[in-house]
């Protein structure tokens, strides 16, 4: 079975980061959630969406983590800006083509 691959693979370097630093293993989180260990290392890895988001919870409530969501956004938001201004390249170099073309 092929596991899912996240668009935001940083998330979950950065969610690692943070439990190593606060010292919290995958073991101990599973114990928090009463679920397996291999459920926490799928979700830190990628494959368990909805235990990542209750990782993430938990930090954000009970080790007062500042926003992960927040941070990721304004990640996402930099990208798209940085896609915008590509486009927008793309459409002035098509336009200098165009405008080329039509004078022959």
């Amino acid at each position: 079975m092929e596991e899912k691959k996240s668009p935001f693979p940083d998330k979950y370097a950065q969610v690692k980061g943070i439990l190593r630093t606060l010292k919290l293993d995958q073991d101990a989180l599973a114990d928090k959630f009463g679920i397996k260990q291999a459920s926490i290392s799928k979700a830190l890895n990628g494959a368990n969406e909805k235990t990542f988001k209750k990782i993430v919870q938990l930090l954000e409530e009970e080790y007062g983590v500042n926003s992960l969501n927040q941070h990721l956004e304004s990640g996402v938001a930099k990208d798209i800006a940085e896609i915008k201004a590509e486009l927008a390249e793309i459409k002035a170099a098509v336009a200098r083509i165009e405008a080329h073309l039509n004078k022959k």
